[in-house]
């Protein structure tokens, strides 16, 4: 059987939900920028933007088995506030290459905004994904031994004073193109898993807890996706009266959670812009149906959500 190896570069960012307008189409704050004095920069730099991706993304494995290889290139706008929005894939590749870039943009956190002349300004950033399958040349034809997420030398599997099988609380095996979907060319002579007691008892303390985090494998979802959102907020958000009579514009950057059952709560102006525009924000928020909870591993948690609201008078 032939086997494939992998190798997935470059790429990108979580995504917020494009903003919301009270009464009129939704216009950015300020038009996006492609170059500014200072470029928008990932928190820690290009090396951990880079880390970040080689940990996140993966070879999909339909892709894989069938050979597909390219390049997808996604932009996106890093706003005044660092938050990443407007991602759109401007060169496709396949359906599924080109959603887990987006699956990986939308997973990153807040970056250091551009700015120029000493002020924040939002600014277009572009960045491809490549995916590449070639043939395997190596002659190890060991499998790739992961423990605890850690990839191990094979040779740990025979030593006992490393890996006693009284502690150990799994073992999985990959091969062929599941082990070179998620693992790329390292797993082409296939993968083996294993989870110590000792990692087990720590990842069922992590699941235990409610805290909630900010980017899962799938990210919680309105019911009906985003257009549907966008409809929702559309038809319920109103231009508070006082707001629009003195002239007030602007953004009002909101935060909740959606829990494990779906549920909206913890909702927090996180940047406000009028005490009458905040409060309208969070009055359409309490107002929404239950989510589709985001889900780590197969299982609900509890996960941070940022929505933007954009108000903007007509002329």
């Amino acid at each position: 059987m032939k086997k494939l190896l992998n190798l997935c570069l470059i790429g990108i960012l979580f995504s917020f939900p494009t903003a919301l307008m009270a009464q009129s189409p939704v216009i950015a704050e300020d038009t996006p920028v492609f170059s500014v004095e200072q470029m928008p920069q990932f928190p820690g730099g290009e090396e951990e933007l880079l880390k970040f991706i080689r940990n996140n993304l993966r070879y999909p494995k339909d892709a894989a088995e069938k050979g597909i290889e390219g390049r997808v290139t996604i932009r996106f706008v890093i706003s005044k506030t660092g938050e990443v929005t407007d991602v759109t894939v401007i060169r496709g590749l396949d359906p599924a290459c080109d959603a887990e870039g987006l699956r990986v943009i939308k997973m990153m956190p807040t970056w250091t905004p551009g700015r120029q002349n000493g002020r924040n300004i939002p600014v277009y950033y572009t960045l491809p994904i490549v995916y590449k399958l070639h043939k395997g040349t190596s002659d190890d034809k060991s499998p790739l031994l992961i423990v605890d997420g850690t990839a191990m030398p094979y040779s740990m599997l025979k030593d006992t004073n490393q890996l006693k099988p009284s502690n150990i609380k799994s073992l999985k095996v990959l091969k062929d193109s599941s082990a070179i979907a998620v693992y790329g060319s390292k797993g082409t002579n296939g993968v083996i898993l294993i989870e110590t007691k000792i990692a087990a008892a720590k990842r069922d303390s992590i699941q235990n807890d409610d805290k909630p985090v900010y980017g899962v494998e799938v990210m919680p979802q309105f019911p009906g996706g985003e257009n549907a959102l966008m409809a929702f907020i559309k038809n319920n958000l109103h231009y508070p009266m006082v707001a629009a009579q003195v002239g007030i514009e602007g953004r009002v950057t909101t935060r909740f959670v959606v829990t494990k059952t779906g549920k909206v709560s913890d909702i927090k102006v996180i940047r406000g812009l009028d005490p009458a525009c905040d409060a309208e924000s969070v009055r359409v928020i309490r107002l929404m149906p239950n989510w589709i909870p985001g889900t780590q591993k197969g299982k609900p948690v509890n996960v941070y959500y940022t929505l933007p609201f954009v108000y903007k008078l007509q002329k």
